[in-house]
């Protein structure tokens, strides 16, 4: 955990304020350490008391007969500066403040907070809070905490999963539900608001602690994105998954409403995008966190699914049948199964069971004594079939019989080396507990194990990935030869946007800029037939809907009968028209969005997606940090929901040159030197061997 063994693992505690008198929470933590068997000293510090829960108390901290790993401020508010300039004086590592009215609060509340951050700045305390509940790590008996969690229960059972929440209410119920499933959790760390230590200084210790296995997150904002990503690559890199809730979703960047990406991409996207690149696992629910926090805890080290293929077995027709619509829906398959693993598993099947998958076991597979006997030779025949990444084992009910299918579940988890997820409706007393024992999250309702288990199949994809944030492919760009560097907000015209995607190497559908008739006649001979003709206006981003976007001018009379009506619409639209940009029709199979934009948080986005005029509807859109090697961007648009439904889609020659167009755009973006901007290219066309970008749009707000 290094620097933060003192917080998490201290060899020593002192709690600060801590009474025997009814309600003080200090005395309750003391109580806790002694209740939970924490072995290491615990020393009250309280100037008006002898002695706090049958342990000598002390009047400060000098006092103490060594210097505490760790210091509990127990203290209200206003009087908590004081205490910890105390501590800083003693050169103890580490503190926990409890107390609220900080910068969760008023003003005055800010300040105090502010003066905190000041006080600890420049030193080695490491402090966690203001305003949490404190730290539980149940390996060692340590309650650093208030929590009426600790009344609940006698003891701990401990896990294999550790959470980090800026809420305390949320962390502690997660814990306390995970006890009662009998699965425990290991440590349980409220960061609250965050003055010193923050989220991603946890999840680094939490990475480097042997007993932790998963990580949990619940943020609502970062005070530091760039600690955070450094985070989730280190828990990447070691193979620990992060199940992350992030509270906030909703909220939009408020991005220029003048492009699609304005629309399409918003604050919720951005931290997608972070999550998958660093295979974080991105959760709705507490109960959903919990759901694959245990799942992924019951997994064998280094047991992940090498794809989305699933063998789902059930002993009734309809739970399979409703099984399979639900894997459907989180992304996973259920393949049928080869001709000669039917063949081998016919002699020992039930007879009125299937073998198709979903398989029907029926209840006959477990009532009868021969089937009975014969079916972990069936399970396992099933489970090892070279076309299933995964097992999703439905059960219900079975009376006397019940854990005779517990054994044979285990025994099915024991001799496979594929990840297996259990549900059982109706469970018989005790089953629950049994499976629990055996470190197994057996769920009550079918469709919790399915999304459980598909979002183990996304992070061991995500794993796999190739997206990655390449530095060192930045294209550095003179954006001043194309972008005035005037102030105030600027609409780019076409024409500049399609000389900087050329200028970048970039391939770019040919055209001319006319601003005249006789400019139009020439450039129409020129850029050659069948043409589009567009207006250039800054006034006017979406021409089409404008009335001034023409398709298939075929001639030179027709160009300058287009100028005509493009010059008598604008006039009606009072637009400005700098010139008429004429380019040449391109052909392309599918039309794809490319885009840009300066995230406040992490920085330049690159995204992809299905473009043209429907690009809003369909939405279907994804983001990375720019800027991507061409394996990441071939990756990245391997992501798109309409590619995954339809793979034939795009061609392995489309896929790589768009892979191609996606990487060089995001190499020039990432270099723009503008706090807001948006750049955009919609259509990206892309025909058997080639591909054009159509329009571009660039925004500098």
């Amino acid at each position: 955990m290094g620097s933060l063994t003192p917080l998490l693992a201290p060899r020593s505690v002192a709690v600060i304020g801590a009474s025997d008198r009814d309600g003080n929470l200090g005395g309750l933590c003391v109580s806790y350490l002694q209740k939970f068997g924490y072995k290491a000293p615990v020393w009250p510090v309280n100037a008006g008391r002898v002695e706090v829960g049958g342990l000598p108390c002390f009047p400060s901290l000098s006092a103490l007969p060594a210097v505490p790993d760790l210091a509990i401020i127990a203290v209200p508010a206003d009087a908590v500066l004081g205490v910890v300039s105390d501590c800083i004086a003693a050169k103890v590592p580490a503190a926990i403040v409890w107390a609220g009215g900080f910068a969760e609060g008023d003003e005055d509340g800010r300040a105090r907070q502010r003066e905190l951050e000041d006080l600890c700045r420049g030193t080695d305390l490491k402090l966690c809070g203001p305003n949490c509940i404190g730290v539980i790590n149940t390996a060692i008996g340590l309650t650093a905490s208030f929590s009426s969690l600790m009344t609940e229960f006698d003891h701990f059972v401990p896990g294999s999963v550790s959470m980090v929440s800026q809420s305390g209410g949320l962390s502690v119920t997660a814990h306390a539900r995970a006890q009662e499933l009998g699965l425990g959790f290991r440590m349980t760390i409220s960061c609250g608001n965050e003055a010193v230590i923050g989220i991603p200084e946890f999840i680094e210790a939490l990475v480097e602690d042997e007993g932790t296995r998963v990580i949990a997150v619940y943020t609502e904002g970062l005070s530091n994105p760039a600690a955070f990503a450094r985070a989730l690559g280190k828990a990447r890199d070691r193979g620990k998954p992060v199940v992350v809730l992030k509270g906030g979703a909703t909220e939009e960047s408020g991005r220029a409403a003048l492009a699609h990406t304005g629309r399409l991409a918003g604050l919720d996207r951005t931290y997608e995008a972070i999550f998958r690149e660093f295979a974080a696992i991105r959760v709705y629910s507490t109960e959903e966190q919990l759901d694959v926090c245990l799942q992924l805890a019951a997994l064998k080290p280094g047991q992940l699914p090498r794809g989305s293929r699933v063998l789902l077995s059930s002993f009734g027709g309809g739970s399979g049948v409703i099984g399979t619509d639900q894997c459907i829906r989180e992304g996973l398959t259920v393949p049928a199964l080869d001709a000669d693993i039917r063949e081998q598993v016919k002699p020992i099947l039930t007879p009125l069971a299937s073998s198709m998958n979903p398989i029907d076991l029926t209840p006959g597979s477990v009532t009868n004594p021969k089937n009975r006997a014969n079916l972990p030779e069936v399970l396992r025949i099933f489970a090892e079939a070279p076309n299933v990444d995964s097992m999703i084992f439905l059960s219900a009910g079975f009376g006397k019989h019940a854990r005779e299918v517990v054994e044979m579940v285990e025994h099915l988890r024991g001799t496979i080396d594929k990840p297996v997820a259990v549900s059982w409706l109706s469970p018989p007393e005790g089953i629950l507990d049994l499976l629990a024992g055996r470190g197994v999250r057996a769920y009550d309702e079918h469709a919790r194990a399915i999304r459980a288990m598909g979002h183990v199949a996304r992070y061991a994809e995500d794993r796999r990935s190739r997206i990655r944030l390449r530095p060192d492919l930045v294209q550095h760009f003179d954006w001043k030869a194309f972008v005035s560097e005037a102030g105030g907000p600027q609409v780019v015209s076409e024409n500049v946007a399609a000389g900087i995607l050329e200028a970048a190497g970039l391939p770019v559908a040919p055209g001319l800029l006319a601003v005249s008739p006789r400019d139009v006649a020439v450039a129409a001979e020129t850029v050659g037939f069948p043409l589009v003709m567009k207006a250039i206006s800054p006034q006017v981003t979406h021409r089409a809907a404008a009335g001034l976007l023409a398709l298939g001018i075929d001639s030179t009379e027709a160009a300058l009968k287009t100028d005509a009506v493009f010059r008598d619409r604008a006039k009606a639209l009072g637009a400005t028209l700098d010139g008429l940009w004429l380019q040449r029709m391109v052909p392309g199979d599918v039309e794809l969005l490319v885009t840009a934009f300066r995230d406040k948080e992490f920085g330049i986005m690159v995204g992809v997606g299905m473009g043209g005029g429907q690009t809003e509807i369909i939405d279907d859109v994804v983001f990375a940090r720019a800027p991507l090697d061409v394996d990441g961007a071939y990756d990245l648009l391997s992501r798109l929901r309409t590619v995954r439904r339809m793979p034939a889609l795009l061609s392995e020659t489309q896929h790589k040159l768009a892979a191609d167009f996606l990487a060089g755009f995001s190499a020039l973006v990432a270099s723009a030197p503008w706090e807001n901007f948006t750049f955009e290219v919609n259509p990206l066309k892309i025909s058997a061997d080639a591909c054009h970008a159509v329009d571009g749009l660039l925004l500098v707000e």
